[in-house]
Parts: structure tokens; sequence; C-alpha cells
């Protein structure tokens, strides 16, 4: 693809880029806010339905609750109640005695004697007959002996004497009533007997006793505890059952075998509930009296089989249950869902066209502020690519001129390495050259004396091919310097900076610089000319500052290694160190801090770039502190990083 294809690409996306952008995001903000309407409406749905649930589930509970404090409370003072009905009882019947002795003496006094023995009979005759709790209840007497004097239900005892008689659990039945005659007091007792002479079973049963002074008897009567508590059922399911306000707040009750005990449809009462099924298949009333024995209370989700409401069409209901073990009931109050779900649905339907409004009006307006945004889109795409076109001319300009300044930058650090090079070449040929004359001149001399013989002639050739030989190398080294890399190849790191040393030595030497080569043979896989010219910027700059600081003991470290598929090469000297506040610029291009007579800054510039560029690498710089021979010095470390295959 040419460039010009690519510009009419992006002139295309300035022109028309936006509009799609626009009306994406008009559908998204549409579809956002339409799917926000829905997701506020579900939400508004979900509160209508715990509001509802919360207001049942505390009306049923309160319902409930009412119920179930009242059966404990009818509970907790059924023996207290059953007690002073007993005592009500024997107090009629002591009154009953006494008024029978009061009016028999009176006609002794009149002269109408009367034995204490046709006044008792008189006594045991009226009381006989009082018989309550339909046929249940009975008055006794018993005298200190322990005979029984009056028994009206079971009269084949009466003359016998049960001193000797125990209840079930081996208590004295007759104790506390010889004990209220001894005292000549009133006592309530509580043991255990059975109702007839089939019965297996005994029963708890209560009693009192009062004393009767005049013939030293104990008058009393006594009902078991289970027939009372059956009496109390009753009444309290007929005042439950007056409690009802409605068929919608009913109250229904259950007992363990799963019998009616409380229902709105009194056709049901008595009848067995655990064989009901529900249109699933569930004994659904057995389930909810296993769950409620287990859990002593909580609520229960389940199809019931009726519905108050005539016109229903779902029976799923919900109910809050409470357990009272100690009559073996289950009692209950629910609610109907499918009052919930009707109003549900109005609510729904409301908010579902409210809803279709809204987005009717959103979409309008959709379509509307997507055209303007449109309009403006194209009236700027225009205006901006009148820009583009000018910034076009512009950057074209600018990129042909940076160009060139890199291309001439780059010039001028190969010019001014090979200035730098050029002054080594003159180092190192004064030698040779001073040899080769030397020797050309003694030869000469001597052949003119006739004096020379062949082994100074040959050790004299033999010094200027040897010193012609050096020369032609140093040649080569500055040719293949000056020669850029254009393939990538294989060299050995301490090879290359072997290759730098031998370049630019001399004039270290003549400075007195120390040059430490700590390298190791590491293969790479680059361009070898990039990276010796970076290392001679590197070396020629700490030589710069080296003299520029006139640092007495001069000092150079070469040394490299690899880590984690990196090659590292580190130069540092001992020249004082970067300062802080310019570390961060030293790469940027003509910074220096030498004077301008001694360079122009693009040393550093340039190795960045080659390393960055042609080497894919990094070059960076850091100030450090490091002893040489046991003293402490500062310098700066220059550290290039580089991949071992380009």
């Amino acid at each position: 693809m040419t460039q010009r294809d690519n510009e009419t690409i992006l002139i295309n996306i300035i022109k028309y880029g936006a509009i799609i952008p626009i009306i994406l995001l008009s559908i998204i903000v549409t579809y956002s806010l339409i799917t926000e309407k829905k997701h506020l409406l579900q939400i508004e749905i979900e509160e209508i339905k715990k509001a509802y649930l919360y207001e049942n589930e505390n009306k049923v509970i309160n319902i409930v609750n009412n119920a179930y404090n009242t059966i404990n409370y009818e509970l907790n003072n059924s023996e207290n109640k059953l007690k002073k009905f007993l005592k009500e009882k024997v107090y009629e019947a002591h009154n009953i005695a006494t008024k029978i002795y009061e009016e028999e003496s009176n006609h002794n006094k009149l002269g109408h004697f009367h034995s204490d023995e046709h006044i008792l009979n008189s006594i045991k005759h009226a009381l006989s007959g009082m018989i309550y709790n339909n046929g249940r209840g009975y008055i006794f007497i018993n005298d200190i002996k322990g005979n029984v004097l009056l028994q009206p239900l079971n009269p084949d005892i009466e003359g016998k004497n049960l001193i000797k008689y125990k209840d079930a659990y081996g208590v004295p039945i007759l104790k506390n009533i010889t004990d209220s005659i001894k005292n000549k007091t009133e006592v309530f007792d509580t043991y255990h007997w059975y109702k007839n002479k089939d019965d297996n079973k005994p029963y708890k049963k209560i009693s009192f006793y009062k004393y009767f002074e005049p013939f030293n008897l104990s008058i009393g009567t006594g009902e078991y505890y289970d027939d009372y508590i059956n009496e109390l059922k009753i009444e309290i399911l007929n005042g439950l059952k007056n409690l009802e306000s409605n068929k919608d707040d009913y109250l229904f009750i259950f007992n363990g075998k799963g019998e009616y005990l409380l229902h709105y449809d009194e056709k049901k009462l008595g009848k067995n509930g655990f064989k009901i099924l529900d249109d699933n298949g569930k004994y659904f009333i057995k389930d909810m009296y296993e769950f409620v024995k287990q859990n002593k209370k909580g609520f229960f989700e389940y199809t019931s089989t009726t519905n108050p409401n005539i016109d229903a069409n779902d029976n799923k209901k919900i109910s809050y249950l409470r357990y009272i073990e100690e009559l073996d009931w289950m009692i209950g109050s629910g609610f109907y869902l499918e009052k919930l779900n009707n109003i549900i649905k109005k609510k729904e339907e409301d908010l579902i066209q409210k809803n279709r409004d809204t987005i009717n009006k959103m979409i309008i307006y959709s379509i509307i502020v997507t055209l303007i945004l449109l309009s403006v889109s194209l009236f700027t795409s225009k205006f901006i690519q009148s820009i583009f076109n000018r910034y076009k001319k512009i950057i074209s300009l600018e990129t042909n001129n940076r160009i060139k300044q890199e291309k001439l930058l780059h010039n001028q650090t190969k010019m001014a390495s090979m200035g730098e090079m050029i002054l080594n070449i003159a180092h190192q040929w004064r030698q040779p050259l001073s040899i080769i004359s030397t020797s050309a001149t003694g030869v000469k001399l001597q052949k003119e004396l006739n004096c020379l013989e062949d082994k100074e002639f040959y050790s004299a050739m033999d010094n200027i091919n040897d010193s012609a030989q050096y020369l032609s190398q140093t040649i080569d080294d500055f040719r293949n310097f000056l020669v850029p890399s254009i393939e990538v190849n294989e060299f050995d790191i301490c090879e290359s900076i072997n290759n730098t040393l031998k370049l630019i030595s001399p004039s270290f030497k003549s400075n007195d610089i120390t040059i430490e080569n700590k390298c190791d043979h590491i293969t790479i896989k680059s361009l070898q000319n990039e990276l010796i010219q970076v290392l001679m910027n590197l070396l020629k700059n700490s030589k710069d500052v080296l003299i520029e600081n006139n640092i007495h003991l001069k000092y150079i470290e070469i040394k490299n290694y690899t880590k984690e598929n990196f090659i590292f090469i580190e130069v540092k000297d001992n020249a004082g160190g970067v300062d802080e506040k310019i570390i961060d610029k030293i790469f940027e291009p003509y910074f220096t801090t030498k004077h301008k007579a001694q360079g122009t800054g693009i040393g550093l510039y340039m190795s960045s770039e080659i390393t960055h560029k042609k080497l894919n690498g990094e070059l960076f710089v850091e100030n450090i502190i490091f002893n040489i021979d046991k003293k402490e010095y500062k310098g700066a470390k220059f550290t290039i990083k580089l991949p071992i295959k380009l």
C-alpha cells in the first residue's frame, strides 16, 4: 500500500470516522437507557413483592402469635384454674354439709333429737347428688383412719379402708387426706390413678380436701388433669373461633393426628388432613406438621386445595406456623400469592406502558441528537481535513529537515570520530616511520662506507617490512571503521572492544589514562561497526571529562556480561560523575557541558540514537561510587543493553 493510499484512508477516516461512532454511541446510549428502564421496572416489581410479602407476613405472624399467646396463657394457668374450680366445689359441698349439720343441731335443741349417724347420712345423701363435669366430677368423704365414707361413682368401695393404697408411682393416696384431718386444715393433692378397671395407663389427678370439724372428716373432690385439658381445648377453640374476622385472615389448627380442629370451613372439622393430596401429589398438611414439629415455628410455602376466593385460579399459599408441644397442636395462618400476582401484573402493565411512552420519546430524541451530531461531525471533519492538508505539508518539510539533520549529525559524529582516529593514527605511525627512516638511512650509510654486512642488511629490511605491515594494518582498521555495517553478523564482543581500544589507545596513553579491559568472550549477532562507534563515543566522552576535571589518577573500566537473554556492556570512569540536575538531558541533541571549542554535544546523542534505532538496544547512565586501590572514587557508568540477536 502506497503512502498516497494511506493518506486517502486517513482523510476518509477524518471525514466519515466520526459518523459510525456517533451512530454506535447513540444506539448504545439508547439501549442502555432502555435497559436501565427495564431494570428499574424489575426493581419496582420486586419492591412491590417485598412490600406485599412483608405486610402479609407480619399480619399472619400477628394472627398466629396472638393465638399462640392466648393458648399458652390458658395452658400456663390451667392448673391454677382447675385448683380454683375444685376448691370452689369443695367449699360449696362444705357449706352444704355445715348447713345440714346446723339445721339438725337446731332440731335437737327443740327436742327433735337426731343422732350423729343420721346427720352424717343426711350430709352424704346431699353431697352424693353433686355430680358435675358431665358426670366425671363428684364429692367424696374420708375419715382420719382412711375409711371411705362417700364415693358416689364407686359405691363398692364405700366403707372400705384405703389407708394402705398407693398410686401408680407408689405415693400413698390417703396420706394428705388424713394429714388435713389431723391438722384441721385444707390441702391440694396430686397423684396418678387409673380412670377405670380396664385402663393400664395412670393419669395425673388433682384433688382438694377440706377438714369438716363436726365429724372430724375430710370433704374433697378431684379431676383428672387431661380431662380438664380436653375441656379446656374446646373452650380455647371456641374462643379462637369467635376471634376470626374474615375468611382471608382465618386461623387453622391441626392436632398430631392430622385432625382439623379449627378452620373457616366447618365441614372439615374432625376430618383427617394428613390424607389430603395437593395437585402435585404431596401430603402438604402432613409436610407442614412435620416441618413445624421440627422447627417449632416458621414460614411454609405450599399449594392449598382450597381457597376462600371462589374465583381464584392459583392456590399457592404461604403460611406462618407454630407448634404447641403440650397439646401437640399445629396452629397457622396464611395468605394466597394470587392476590400478589394480580397486583404485580397490574403494576407491571402500568409501568410497561409508561416505559413504552418513555422509550419512544427517548428514541425520537436520540434520532434528533444523532442527526445534529452527524451534521456537526461532517462540518468538523471538513475543517479538520483542511487543517490536516496544511499540516501535512508542514510535517513533510519538517521530516525532510529532520532526516537531513540526522544525516548531518551522523556525519558530524563520524567526522569527529575520524578526527580522533587520525590523531591516533598519527601517534601510531610516528614510531614505525621513525624505524623505517632510521633503518634506510643506516643501510645507505653503511653501503657508502663499504661496511654493510648481510646480517645487518637483512635485519634492516625486516624492520622496514614489519613497520610497513603495521602501517598497512592501521590503514585497514581505519578503513573498516569508515565502512558502515550493512549486514548483521555474529562477532565476539571482546573482539569489538579490543578493536576499539586499538584505534584509540595512543591518545589515551599520551594523556596517562588507564583503561582496564575486563571483557568476556560473548558472541552476539548485531552490527559490529555501529557498536564500535558507540564504544568510541563513550570512551572519548570519559577521556574528555577526565582531562577537563584534571583527575590525577585517570581510570576507565570496560566489562561485559549476560543477563536474561541480553548482553550488557559497562563503561565507567572516575571523573566525578554527572551533575544530577542535567543527568536526564545528556542524551539530547547538542546538549553539552563542554566549552564550545571542545565539542558540539552530539556524541552521546548519536550513541543513544544508534543504540536504539540500529542496535535495537538501550543506553543509560548513572552515577556510581567505587574503589580503586582501596581509595573511593565517584564517577559515571554508561551501560549498553543489547539483545543477543538483532
